[in-house]
Parts: structure tokens; sequence; C-alpha cells
């Protein structure tokens, strides 16, 4: 009987080495590759979520500027077309009145 255990623990022995536990530095190299691919997929929604919150004021102000564009459009139009003249229209005053206001001040 004794001889018989000692035979069945030699076998069970034999057989038990073969089976082994992977090496750490595999364990660390698949440890690192789900960090990073976490961090990624954090990274990305993120950006997500910035991106839809920037994209709400641009909508706003693009829809603003469009109704503003619109009614300068509509307002142009309505007036008819401008003269050509050979007069020079200027809202500043003359170089030579700009001069005298700048030393009387």
């Amino acid at each position: 009987m004794k001889s018989l255990k000692t035979l069945f623990l030699f076998i069970l022995s034999l057989t038990a080495s073969s089976v082994m536990a992977d090496n750490s530095a595999q364990h660390t190299s698949k440890a690192s590759k789900h960090s990073v691919l976490a961090v990624t997929h954090g990274l990305a929604s993120t950006a997500k979520i910035a991106s839809a919150t920037i994209a709400v004021p641009l909508v706003i102000v693009g829809s603003a500027s469009l109704s503003v564009g619109t009614s300068i459009a509509t307002s142009a139009i309505s007036h008819g077309p401008l003269e050509i003249t050979e007069t020079t229209i200027t809202k500043d005053p003359a170089p030579n009145m700009a001069m005298q206001l700048t030393k009387e001040q």
C-alpha cells in the first residue's frame, strides 16, 4: 500500500510539473496593455463630451449669424443697387482737417 501511495505521488508530481503558472512578465505586459486601453477609452469619451459641449454654443451662434446675415441681405436687396459716382464720400474728416483738430487738442 505504501509503495502504491509513493508511486501515485511520483506520477502526480511528474504530471503536475507541466502545469505551471504563467510568467510574471506576461501578466505585467497584459496589465499595462489593459491600462493603456483604459486610458485611451477614457480620453475618447472625454473628447466626445468636450466636442458636444463646444458644439452647442456654436450652433446657437451659427443660427444667430444666419438670421443676421439674412436680414442684412434682404435689407440690401430692398434698397436697390448702389449708385456709382465720381464723388468721394468719406466719414472721417479730410486729412488737413484732422491735423488741425489734433493740434488744437
